[in-house]
């Protein structure tokens, strides 16, 4: 069977749909993934083929990315949605798209929650598809309204049925990674294939000796892979920097491949500064994670078994820190008007009462009893011959 995935060119949008490409793979069917060009390389690291399809680029969002700057939430989640996503994006990679499915013939299309060109392609071919929820339901049940129009513009443009309200969306079959303490079904949602990525197997090894003599717990801080790349948030690093450099413990700083070190400014002596490890590789060691709240973050750390501070910045990240301080895994804080002060309280009674640490565990075995990813392509059979 042919299986064609299709996502933005966000590495954090590619990220979630690896486990359910190897699984796919690992089944024998023939896997395929679309994107714009700057994902070939990522890409390639799986033995997927690529299919490149078009997209505004730099430039042409431009404008649109400039009204963002001062942008409340509501409004920066509408322009982000409606008039880049589900609009400049769309319009850009339908024409490649729709020709590449013509030519590949998929039995199965597979997208990222946040790349609507394949909604349109495969209603116009009539293949059947299915959502990765890169994010959690509730949050994507909070973006509809921002994307079903302008998606509705481009389907009847394109001739095909009218639905303002998304329904095509909405009823679409979808899996995640998300466990359903965290992230339940809410009303008109259909029941979601839940699976658990592998991680890392075996006894962590021990981390470098980064921090020579100094003791105390250690402590995981990241505000993933694109807050570094971006001028406005990149404030955020010296808040969290100013929270931990007083208190007794390690605290290994992650930063991404965006963010030059220099722009950190004095990084405290009890901190260490990498631009990437493996997070499988840190977090059994970890006595807490300030984070973003990113999906790949708040899951991978969830299921660790470790509490977090979460400092949202964009996207769907307030979303998750209400869902993590709901569930009494973490405390979530205020979106993008953290102080030093509430990250270091915040992080004190993560470490210091005990039952922050008790939800986690909690949420990591309701984790570990998921099905395994690699059983979610059996699901994706079954669309797929239905």
């Amino acid at each position: 069977m042919r299986i064609l995935f299709t996502t933005l060119r966000n590495t954090s949008h590619f990220l979630p749909l690896i486990p359910f490409v190897k699984a796919c793979q690992a089944r024998g069917h023939e896997v395929a993934v679309a994107a714009p060009p700057d994902l070939a390389e990522r890409v390639a690291t799986t033995g997927a083929a690529f299919f490149p399809f078009g997209h505004p680029g730099d430039e042409g969002l431009r404008p649109i990315w400039q009204r963002l700057h001062g942008a409340a939430p509501a409004e920066l989640q509408r322009i982000v949605i409606r008039e880049i996503f589900a609009g400049a994006c769309a319009a850009a990679a339908y024409p490649v798209l729709l020709e590449t499915m013509q030519q590949w013939k998929p039995s199965l299309v597979v997208r990222e929650s946040q790349e609507y060109a394949a909604v349109l392609a495969t209603e116009k071919l009539g293949i059947p598809r299915v959502r990765v929820s890169i994010t959690l339901r509730s949050a994507e049940l909070q973006l509809l309204p921002d994307a079903a129009p302008t998606v509705d513009d481009h389907a009847q443009r394109l001739g095909l049925r009218e639905d303002p309200t998304g329904q095509r969306i909405l009823r679409e079959p979808a899996v995640t990674q998300f466990p359903a303490s965290l992230d339940p079904i809410e009303s008109g949602q259909t029941p979601a294939g839940r699976f658990r990525a592998a991680r890392g197997a075996g006894a962590a090894g021990a981390l470098p000796a980064w921090w020579g003599n100094q003791t105390g717990p250690l402590v995981y801080l990241t505000l993933g892979t694109v807050a570094g790349g971006m001028e406005p948030l990149r404030a955020a690093y010296r808040t969290a920097l100013d929270a931990v450099s007083t208190l007794p413990l390690r605290v290994l700083l992650t930063i991404g491949a965006e963010l030059a070190p220099e722009t950190l400014g004095e990084v405290p002596a009890n901190v260490h500064v990498e631009r990437f490890v493996p997070q499988d590789d840190v977090l059994p060691h970890a006595a807490a994670v300030i984070c973003h709240g990113g999906s790949g973050t708040v899951i991978g750390t969830l299921a660790a078994g470790v509490p977090m501070v979460v400092m949202p910045l964009f996207a769907d990240q307030p979303n998750n820190a209400e869902r993590v301080t709901a569930i009494g895994a973490g405390i979530g804080l205020p979106t993008r008007t953290t102080s030093s002060d509430a990250i270091r309280s915040a992080l004190s009674r993560v470490l210091e009462e005990g039952s922050f640490r008790s939800s986690a565990q909690r949420v990591a075995s309701e984790i570990a009893a998921l099905p395994p990813v690699s059983e979610a392509a059996l699901e994706l059979e079954r669309v797929a011959n239905a």
